[in-house]
């Protein structure tokens, strides 16, 4: 996947804040929540549990590069990059 950049963060103050609240959410066929997550640096890290509506339950890895930047001339000031999905 390629780097996804954006004039800021919505209002939250870190990119894991920022990040968490991405990756937490509810459809009417499933829901994915961020059961725990951390910054290594500018790596992110998250162990994320998605529930189908059938109750089926899978757990996975989500791995996101983050860079910051203040002086970008097109205002684009936090990016991150996402890891292809780490299911087994």
């Amino acid at each position: 996947m390629g780097w996804l950049f954006m004039r800021d963060k919505d209002g939250y103050a870190t990119p894991r804040s920022y990040l968490d609240n991405q990756f937490t959410y509810a459809h009417a066929d499933h829901r994915l929540t961020v059961l725990a997550s951390s910054m290594v640096g500018s790596t992110y890290y998250a162990a994320c549990e998605r529930i189908e509506a059938s109750g089926a339950r899978a757990v996975f890895a989500v791995v996101c590069l983050t860079r910051q930047s203040t002086g970008a001339r097109d205002g684009c000031t936090f990016g991150y990059k996402d890891s292809a999905p780490l299911r087994r």
